[in-house]
């Protein structure tokens, strides 16, 4: 449980941020190592919890963050609670102005995951001294019920421990609204090359797993289809998924409009190295692959004679095995196809980025990097 505010009757916005932000972290980095974690065992009150932060209406939806949020901060307050009566009111709190000023804005930061309201208080359903049960002013009175029994229960079992594990339930329930949204992704209207490699640069600078180096290269393969012609569609698979269960002969597949695969894509986020390479070709030989591409940062020193004698022999077997750094690959790609390739680049990352369902950090972070373009 977090530490109580200075004041008995004050909530510490400062500190309210700061711990939003740290218990965020937690949540969703603990989600992404494991997708089925859950913070309470009970399943009527996840599913409540979820229920809750889908709700139709904004206020439902900021309700549980807003109300938990507060018994975090100040553990003496009533979360129950949304008005403060009279000065010597300690368990009153102004539920409205700590919603606006802490959570509304952490939610815009977010991609606005629980809606766009700033002030999302604001209504008549949330302007009440407290919550009550059974509250026939309510739209949706069971959805209301639903919200009154988890803080009541809060309030009931007073347990710091129950109460973060509900309001981590609540941060986990957010997170996996988020993964479901569509980022907005600024593309200006012109570009120049060097702004689009160093955005590109950028963007791989923090380890994804794949997801990211996948995300560019996609986008890429995709601008060199519709830009020149050379193949009608690119295929890609899950990033965590395997080659053998997707059916996918590599990361990418490049085919023309009759389907026909013209270049098999090996995408790599690290140095190409001779056993990506012999792995590689053993399985595009039994599908009679004959035309691969790697793309990645390069390629090892010690390892460059070893593999410019294994292409070549590949070659002489009837495969031909080419290896790019992919900057040098999208430089000369997004140079030949002009402004009009690189604006259907960075258009493409983002599409990359919202189709397979890439951690919202990620996303975030090339939202922000087209941002200041």
């Amino acid at each position: 449980m977090a530490a109580k505010s200075k004041r008995n009757d004050s909530l510490d916005v400062k500190f309210a941020t700061k711990l939003l932000e740290e218990q965020w972290q937690t949540v969703t980095t603990e989600a992404a190592a494991r997708p089925d974690r859950d913070y309470v065992q009970d399943k009527a009150i996840r599913d409540s919890i979820h229920d809750s932060i889908n709700h139709a209406l904004v206020s439902y939806r900021f309700c549980l963050p807003i109300q938990l949020l507060g018994k975090m901060v100040n553990p003496a307050l009533n979360c129950l609670r949304l008005q403060k009566s009279d000065p010597d009111d300690t368990t009153g709190w102004d539920a409205r102005s700590f919603g606006r000023k802490v959570v509304a804005t952490f939610n815009k930061r977010q991609e606005n995951i629980l809606g766009t309201s700033e002030d999302p208080y604001v209504g008549n359903p949330m302007r009440i001294p407290k919550m009550l049960r059974d509250d026939q002013s309510k739209k949706d009175v069971r959805g209301w019920n639903r919200l009154v029994e988890l803080l009541s229960n809060v309030e009931q079992q007073a347990d710091p421990q129950f109460t973060t594990a509900l309001f981590h339930q609540v941060l986990l329930e957010m997170f996996r609204r988020q993964q479901s949204l569509k980022f907005s992704y600024p593309v200006p209207p012109r570009v120049s090359l060097e702004l689009t490699l160093s955005i590109s640069a950028k963007f791989l600078e923090e380890r994804s797993g794949g997801d990211r180096a996948q995300a560019l290269a996609g986008a890429l393969f995709d601008a060199i289809g519709l830009h020149f012609g050379i193949f009608a569609q690119v295929n890609r698979a899950s990033i965590n998924a395997s080659d053998e269960a997707t059916g996918q002969a590599a990361d990418l597949e490049c085919r023309d409009k009759t389907g026909k695969l013209i270049l098999a894509v090996e995408v790599k986020d690290r140095t190409v190295t001779l056993a990506d390479v012999e792995g590689t070709l053993h399985k595009s030989r039994q599908r009679q692959i004959t035309e691969i591409l790697f793309t990645g940062k390069g390629i090892r020193a010690d390892e460059q004679a070893a593999l410019d004698g294994r292409i070549s022999r590949a070659f002489t077997a009837g495969q031909n095995l080419y290896i790019f750094d992919f900057f040098d690959l999208a430089r000369s790609v997004l140079a030949i196809g002009g402004e009009e390739i690189r604006i259907t680049f960075l258009k493409k990352v983002g599409e990359h980025l919202d189709t397979w369902n890439t951690q919202p950090s990620h996303r975030q972070a090339w939202q922000k990097l087209l941002q200041k373009l």
